[in-house]
C-alpha cells in the first residue's frame, strides 16, 4: 500500500534504478512506473526500509555492511537485523556482508520462489499485482523482448533427439548448458506458482511445479536466502530433471546469450510468461527459435497422432504422415521424445544468431 506522497516518490525511484536492466519495468505512457508496478514494490518497502535501501545498487553490483552502514548513519548490527526479514523474502540479495536490490528477474519473480513469500498474507496480492502490470500494462513485451527487439530468452533442443553425428554447439542444446556449469539450484517455477497462489493453474494435474533451474551467480544467491523450498543440485541431478522434464511435454529455454546462461527453465504452454507471447499474446519476438527442427522420416511415421498433442505452437499436421510447419516450429523436440516409432530426428537449421558466440 502507498502510503504517502513521498513514498510513491521513492518508489519510482527505486522502478527507475532498474531502467537499464534486462526487463526494466512496466511502463505508462509517459515512461513513469505504472500504478500496478509501484503497488506492487510497496508490498516489497515501507516507507521507512524504502529510505534505506534506495542507497543500494542492483544486483549483481553490491556494497559492503560497512560502507552501506555508514552512507545510512545506522549501527551495522541494527542495520543486519532490519535487512534480515527482506533478505528472507529476497527483497533485497545478501551474499556474505554485501547487500543489492534485487534485479527485475528478481522483483518479478522472488513472491512466488520463495515459501517466506508463498505462504504470506500477501501472496495473492503479489499475484494479482503482477498479472495486472504483466498482462494489462503490457510488460511482458518489455520481458519477453529487448529494445533492439532481440528475445531475451531462446528455446533449447532436446538433447537426445538431435540428429547423430552432427557437430553440437555447447549453447543450443540443453545438456551442453549445463555442463558449462558447476552451481544449480532447483527452485519451484515462479510461472506456475504464481498461477497456483491465485488459483488459476490450468496445469495443475499435468506438471510439477519445481523443476526450474538457477545456475552460477543466481544459484549462489537464492541458495543463500536459506529457504527450504530450493535445493542445490550436483549437475547429474539437473541432467536428470531436464529430461524428466521433456518427457512430462515442458519446453527448456534458457538466456539469449551465450556468455550469460543462468537460468533453465521447464517452461508449460498456459503459465509461462515467455512462451505467452506465441502461445497467448501477441509477441511474435517473444522466445527465440532453436537452430534445430524437427524432421519427419515418412518412411517410419504411422501418423500415429502422438506428435499432435505434444506441440505448444501449433507446427504439426497430420494426413497418413506427420508434416512440419518450419515457420512455427520453435525446435523444442518435444514431439520427438515420445514418438513411438522414432520417426521424428532435429536436424540443425540455422535460424537464430545467438548473441555472444
Amino acid at each position: 500500500m502507498i502510503d504517502s506522497e513521498e513514498h510513491r516518490e521513492n518508489l519510482k525511484k527505486i522502478a527507475k534504478k532498474m531502467e537499464r536492466k534486462p526487463q526494466s519495468f512496466p511502463k505508462d505512457e509517459n515512461g513513469d512506473p505504472t500504478e500496478a508496478y509501484l503497488e506492487y514494490l510497496s508490498l516489497m518497502y515501507d516507507p521507512e526500509i524504502l529510505k534505506i535501501v534506495l542507497h543500494l545498487e542492483v544486483f549483481p553490483k553490491a556494497i559492503s555492511l560497512l560502507r552501506f552502514s555508514r552512507e545510512v548513519n545506522i549501527d551495522k548490527k541494527k542495520l543486519m537485523e532490519t535487512l534480515e526479514p527482506l533478505a528472507k523474502r529476497g527483497f533485497v540479495v545478501k551474499l556474505g556482508n554485501y547487500y543489492s536490490l534485487p534485479m527485475p528477474l528478481f522483483i518479478y519473480d522472488m513472491p512466488f520462489i520463495l515459501q517466506e513469500n508463498i505462504k504470506s498474507d500477501d501472496a495473492i496480492k503479489f499475484a494479482q499485482l503482477s498479472r495486472k502490470f504483466f498482462e494489462e500494462d503490457k510488460y511482458y513485451k518489455t520481458w519477453e523482448t529487448s529494445r533492439k527487439g532481440i528475445p531475451r530468452m531462446r528455446v533449447l533442443t532436446v538433447s537426445e533427439e538431435i540428429e547423430p553425428r552432427r557437430e553440437i554447439i555447447p549453447v543450443e542444446e540443453v545438456y551442453s548448458i549445463i555442463k558449462q556449469k558447476s552451481e544449480f539450484a532447483v527452485i519451484p517455477c515462479p510461472c506456475r506458482t504464481r498461477k497456483e497462489v491465485e488459483g488459476m493453474r490450468k496445469c495443475k494435474d499435468k506438471y510439477p511445479i519445481h523443476n526450474c533451474i538457477l545456475m552460477g551467480p543466481y544459484a549462489k544467491a537464492v541458495l543463500n536466502m536459506g529457504d527450504s523450498d530450493i535445493k542445490s543440485s550436483s549437475k547429474d541431478e539437473v541432467i536428470k530433471l531436464t529430461k524428466e522434464a521433456a518427457e512430462l511435454g515442458l519446453v527448456h529455454c534458457t538466456d539469449n546469450n551465450a556468455d550469460n546462461c543462468n537460468i533453465l527453465c521447464a517452461c508449460c504452454e498456459c503459465c509461462c510468461g515467455m512462451l505467452a507471447g506465441l502461445t497467448r499474446f501477441d509477441n511474435p519476438r517473444a522466445i527465440a527459435k532453436a537452430n534445430y527442427i524437427s524432421t519427419i522420416d515418412e518412411g517410419v511415421c504411422t501418423g500415429c497422432e502422438t506428435c499432435l498433442g505434444r506441440c505448444k505452437f501449433g507446427a504439426i499436421t497430420v494426413d497418413n504422415a506427420a508434416k512440419i510447419n518450419p515457420d512455427k516450429c520453435l525446435g523444442c523436440g518435444l514431439c520427438a521424445v515420445t514418438c513411438p516409432n522414432d520417426a521424428i530426428t532435429m536436424k540443425r537449421l540455422e535460424r537464430e544468431v545467438i548473441p555472444g558466440l
